[in-house]
C-alpha cells in the first residue's frame, strides 16, 4: 500500500507522540505499582502493630497457661481481626504460635491448622519493577504476607501474618491508572489531529506546486504560483513562475510549426493571386507599348501638293510627342511591375515547402563546390578566400542543394561587404552537443549594431538593389536542418557568421 506524504507525516508524528506516551506511561505505571505495594505494606504493618499491641495487653493481663485461649477469645482482638478484611487489599489476618499453627484468625476455619507458606511482601517491595508488575498482573493472582514476630521480653511467643491479595492491589492500581490512560489516549488523538492540521499546512505549498504542474502538463500557459516568499517554497515558486513564463513565451513548437505551415500555405496562395494580375498587366503593357510604338514611329509622307497636306503633317507631330511621352511612363510601370514580380517570386521561393533529402555530407565538399561560384565576385572586390576544413571534421546530416545555397549566400554577402578588398575565411570543426560548426569570417565593413537583430528578417536589406531574401533563406535552411545560425559583427573590423548543424550518424 502506497502512503502519501500527508499520511506518512501523520504516522510519524503519531508514532513519536505514541512512543513518548508509552514511555511516560511505563514510568508512571512502575512508580504507581511501587506506591501501591508500599501502601499495602504500610497498611499491613499498621494492622499487625495493632494486633500485636492488643495481644501483648492480653498476654500481660492473663497467665501463661491460657495464653492462646485468651488471645482467641479476647473480644478486642477478635474485633481487630474481623475488621481487617475490610481494609484495602487485605484478605486475612492471623496469629500463629511458634509451631506455625493458627491460634486466632479473621477466618475461624483456619484456626488450629498450619498456615501455608507465602511470599513476603517486603521482599517484593524491594524487588525490581518488572517483578512487581509481573506479580501484580499474574493471571490467577497471589496472596502475599506482611509478617511480624510477637516477643514478650526476650522470648517469642508467636507471629502475626497479614494476607495481602495481588488481585485487590491490581484493582487499586488499575483504578489509579484510568485517568492516566484517558490522558494518554487523549494525547494520542490530539497528536493525530494536530499532525493532520500541520500536514495540511505544511503540504499546502506542495499541493499548489503539484496543481501548477498539472495545469502545465495539460498545456495551459502562463501558470503562476501564489506561495509565501519568506521560506524555501517561496524561492521554488519564483523559479516555477520564471519557467512558466519562459514556456509561455516559447509556445509548443509543434503548435507553432502547424501555424507556420498554415500561414505558409495562405501566403503562398496570396502570392499566386497577386502574381496572376501582374502577368496580365505585363501582357497589356506590351500591347500598349506596341500601339504607342506604331503611333510614335515616323511614317514616310508623300510630297505635299497643297496647303491641306502641310496641315495634316503638322497635326501628326503632337501625337508622336504624346506617344513618346506615354512610352516613358509605360517603361517606368513595366520596371516597377518587374520589381514587384521579383519580390513575389522571392516570397514564393521562401514560403514554398521544401522536401529535405538528408544524407551524410562533408562540409569540405560543399566548400569546394561553391568556390568556383564565388571566385568572380571575390576577384572583382579583391577578396582573398581561405578554406580551413580538416579531414577529420565530422560529417553533417543535411540536404546538399539547400546547404550549398545557404553557404553560397553567406560567402557572396561576405564578398559584397568588402568593396575595398579583404579576406574571407570559411572553416569547419567539431562542436559540442554532437554538432559541427561552420564559420564565415570576413574583414569587411561590419554590420551596425542596430541592424543585427533584423538581418534575418524577410525583405530587410541595407543594399541599394538588394531584395532582403538571401539571409532569410539562410536562416530558414538552417532551421529546417535543426541547426542554429549566429552572427557577430564589429563595424570596421568584419563579421562572423556561425552555423551549427547536427552531425551525421557514424554508422
Amino acid at each position: 500500500m502506497r502512503l502519501g506524504i500527508k499520511a506518512k507525516q501523520i504516522a510519524a508524528v503519531t508514532a513519536i507522540v505514541g512512543l513518548a506516551v508509552v514511555g511516560l506511561s511505563a514510568v508512571h505505571v512502575t512508580r504507581l505499582a511501587r506506591v501501591v505495594l508500599r501502601e499495602s505494606q504500610a497498611r499491613g504493618e499498621l494492622l499487625a502493630n495493632a494486633i500485636f499491641h492488643r495481644a501483648r495487653e492480653v498476654v500481660v493481663a492473663g497467665g501463661p497457661d491460657d495464653l492462646y485461649t485468651a488471645l482467641r477469645t479476647d473480644p478486642g482482638l477478635r474485633a481487630i481481626l474481623e475488621s481487617s478484611v475490610y481494609g484495602e487489599s487485605v484478605t486475612e489476618a492471623a496469629i500463629l504460635d511458634t509451631q506455625g499453627i493458627v491460634r486466632a484468625s479473621s477466618d475461624p476455619a483456619l484456626e488450629g491448622r498450619p498456615l501455608p507458606s507465602r511470599a513476603d511482601l517486603a521482599t517484593l517491595v524491594e524487588g525490581t519493577a518488572l517483578d512487581q508488575l509481573r506479580t501484580i498482573y499474574a493471571r490467577d493472582g497471589r496472596t502475599l504476607e506482611v509478617r511480624q514476630q510477637m516477643v514478650l521480653g526476650d522470648a517469642p511467643f508467636g507471629s502475626i501474618r497479614i494476607g495481602v491479595s495481588t488481585v485487590l492491589m491490581r484493582e487499586e492500581l488499575n483504578a489509579s491508572l484510568r485517568p492516566a490512560i484517558n490522558v494518554a489516549v487523549a494525547s494520542v488523538l490530539i497528536a493525530v489531529i494536530v499532525a493532520a492540521l500541520l500536514a495540511q499546512l505544511f503540504l499546502r505549498p506542495i499541493n499548489v506546486i503539484r496543481g501548477g504542474l498539472t495545469r502545465l502538463g495539460k498545456g495551459e500557459l502562463g501558470v503562476t504560483l501564489d506561495l509565501n516568499q519568506n521560506d524555501e517554497f517561496g524561492d521554488l515558486g519564483t523559479f516555477f513562475n520564471t519557467v512558466s513564463q519562459q514556456l509561455s513565451e516559447q509556445r509548443d513548437p509543434r503548435q507553432a510549426a502547424r501555424k507556420l505551415v498554415a500561414l505558409s500555405r495562405l501566403t503562398a496562395g496570396l502570392a499566386h493571386e497577386v502574381k496572376n494580375p501582374l502577368n496580365a498587366m505585363m501582357i497589356h503593357l506590351e500591347l500598349l507599348r506596341t500601339k504607342l510604338t506604331r503611333v510614335s514611329a515616323p511614317r514616310p509622307e508623300p510630297a505635299p501638293v497643297a496647303a491641306g497636306g502641310l496641315g495634316l503633317a503638322a497635326a501628326r507631330l503632337p501625337e508622336r510627342a504624346k506617344a513618346e511621352d506615354a512610352l516613358q511612363h509605360v517603361e517606368i510601370i513595366e520596371n516597377e511591375i518587374r520589381r514587384l514580380d521579383e519580390v513575389v517570386q522571392g516570397f514564393l521561393k521562401f514560403t514554398r515547402p521544401e522536401d529535405l533529402k538528408l544524407q551524410p555530407l562533408q562540409v569540405k565538399d560543399i566548400f569546394d563546390e561553391i568556390l568556383p561560384l564565388i571566385a568572380p565576385e571575390a576577384e572583382t572586390n579583391h577578396v582573398r578566400v581561405e578554406v580551413q576544413a580538416p579531414s577529420d571534421t565530422p560529417w553533417v546530416n543535411g540536404d546538399a542543394s539547400m546547404l550549398r545555397q545557404a553557404f553560397l549566400n553567406l560567402a557572396i554577402n561576405a564578398c559584397h561587404a568588402m568593396p575595398n578588398g579583404g579576406s574571407l575565411r570559411m572553416s569547419c570543426a567539431a562542436a559540442s552537443g554532437n554538432r559541427v560548426e561552420i564559420r564565415f569570417e570576413d574583414t569587411g565593413v561590419g554590420i551596425p549594431a542596430e541592424h543585427l537583430p533584423k538581418i534575418f528578417d524577410l525583405y530587410f536589406t541595407t543594399k541599394e538593389h538588394g531584395t532582403g531574401i538571401g539571409l532569410s533563406m539562410v536562416y530558414r535552411i538552417v532551421q529546417l536542418h535543426d541547426g542554429e545560425v549566429e552572427v557577430e559583427s564589429t563595424q570596421g573590423r568584419g563579421t562572423t557568421f556561425r552555423v551549427l548543424l547536427p552531425r551525421a550518424n557514424e554508422s
